[in-house]
């Protein structure tokens, strides 16, 4: 893999780099959003085991059959910044979108979790993201995509799972717990933060704003999926509120660094 910066995905042949085919990917099911529709693109591009958090997470094919595209919605969206698993099972891609209605134009900032699937091609596992806000500016979509390290594998790939478990626990304990700084203790010197009304921060950013923030009384983690390396992982989970206040949810991408799991992306809605 190449360290954030280098150089741009779209430069070679997609078949010859696991990540360029994942933003491939990523692009040719924003055409097809174009193309088909909205609803018939999220479907085609779907693993058969992808998951909404609708808010709780439930299977993606079985509610996307419930629903009919709003013939006057548009969704555009490019991928900014990925990673690819070093064992090309399993990547992300975050970028921003464009959603347009009767000429207003609203944006938030996607993000994705694909797997490879056995006959190789790149499928959605978890599609989630910030939701949409006035546009303000007119959002400008990358020309490149920023590569993310994937991460050190496993030395016993049994571990990596347990391991992660237990940052993830630890860390949602500390934000039950209104400790906000533990998420940017546990955020990569590369990692983003994703938030309602802030949109993108970067870690320096993040640490500014986040230990502010309380409200939180506890938190779950409701799924988890790790690369077959063990050295990038997704998870999804729930945070609650007290007194009948209504909670989030968060999704999560991982990496395995010298230190332990750190967070690429953590994304809260």
């Amino acid at each position: 893999m190449f360290a954030l910066g280098a150089s741009p995905v779209g430069q070679g042949k997609p078949a010859d780099d696991p990540l360029a085919s994942l933003v491939a990917a990523e692009r040719d099911f924003a055409a097809d959003a174009a193309r088909i529709g909205i609803n018939p693109a999220f479907r085609a591009h779907a693993a058969s085991d992808s998951i909404l958090l609708r808010p709780d997470p439930r299977p993606a094919l079985v509610q996307l059959a419930q629903e009919v595209d709003d013939p006057t919605l548009r969704l555009e969206w490019q991928p900014a910044i990925a990673a690819v698993s070093r064992s090309n099972d399993l990547g992300f891609t975050t970028g921003p979108y464009r959603m347009t209605r009767a000429g207003t134009a609203l944006h938030g900032q996607f993000l994705t979790v694909w797997q490879r699937d056995g006959d190789g091609k790149w499928r959605w596992y978890l599609d989630h993201g910030l939701p949409p806000v006035a546009e303000t500016r007119p959002t400008i979509f990358p020309v490149t995509v920023r590569r993310l390290d994937a991460g050190l594998p496993a030395a016993r790939h049994g571990t990596a799972g347990s391991e992660l478990a237990a940052a993830e626990d630890g860390l949602n304990a500390a934000i039950a717990g209104g400790d906000w700084g533990a998420l940017v203790d546990a955020l990569a010197e590369e990692g983003h933060v994703l938030r309602p009304r802030h949109g993108v921060m970067v870690r320096a950013e993040a640490a500014r704003l986040l230990p502010g923030l309380t409200g939180f009384v506890g938190a779950e983690r409701l799924g988890m999926r790790i690369s077959a390396a063990g050295d990038l992982a997704a998870s999804y989970g729930r945070l609650r509120r007290g007194a009948g206040r209504p909670g989030a949810h968060y999704v999560r991408i991982w990496r395995r660094e010298a230190a332990g799991w750190r967070l690429l992306i953590d994304q809260l809605t």
